[in-house]
C-alpha cells in the first residue's frame, strides 16, 4: 500500500462515487449500472461530430466514455480472494452483505477487509484508465485522497 494515501478518505470518495455519482453517469449515459458487471460491454461509444452547443449530446457522449474506464477498472482488480467478483457483485449488482457473505461463505471482517482492499485497487485503476486516451475521460476527479490534501 501506498504510504502517502489518506485510505479511510480514499475509501470514503470511492464509495461515495460508485454508490452516488455512478448512478448519475449511467442514466446521464442512459445505462443501467448492472451492465457493466458484464465482462464485455454490451455499448459502444459514438465518436460522431457532436456539436459543442449541443450539450445534450456531450454529456451522454462524456458518460458512456466515463463508463467505459469505470468497467475497464473494475474488470482489471485482480480477483485474488475473490475481490474483483465482490467489487462487481457489491456495487454494479447490489448484492448484500449477507448475499456476499453466504455466496463466497466467509466473515463479515473477512468480507470487510476484501471489499477495501478492492476499493483501493478500484481507485489507482480507475486513475489509470481516466488517463487512456481511449476513454477521454480525464475529466474525471480522482478518488485517490494523498495523506497531504486536506
Amino acid at each position: 500500500m501506498e504510504l502517502d494515501i489518506d485510505v479511510e478518505k480514499t475509501l470514503d470518495k470511492t464509495r461515495n462515487f460508485l454508490e452516488k455519482d455512478l448512478r448519475k453517469l449511467a442514466s446521464l449515459a442512459d445505462r443501467d449500472v448492472t451492465s457493466l458487471s458484464s465482462p464485455q460491454l454490451s455499448f459502444s461509444v459514438s465518436h460522431g461530430s457532436a456539436k459543442k452547443s449541443d450539450d445534450i449530446l456531450i454529456d451522454h457522449w462524456s458518460a458512456d466514455t466515463a463508463l467505459i474506464a469505470v468497467h475497464a477498472a473494475a474488470h482489471h482488480i485482480p480477483d485474488l480472494d475473490h475481490e474483483r467478483e465482490i467489487f462487481i457483485l457489491c456495487y454494479f449488482k447490489y448484492y448484500s452483505d449477507k448475499d456476499l457473505v453466504n455466496r463466497f461463505t466467509i466473515s463479515r471482517s473477512s468480507l470487510h477487509r476484501r471489499k477495501n482492499h478492492a476499493l483501493l485497487e478500484f481507485a489507482r485503476r480507475l486513475d489509470v484508465q481516466k488517463s487512456n486516451p481511449d476513454h477521454n475521460c480525464d475529466w474525471l476527479e480522482s478518488l485517490i485522497v494523498k495523506q497531504s490534501d486536506k
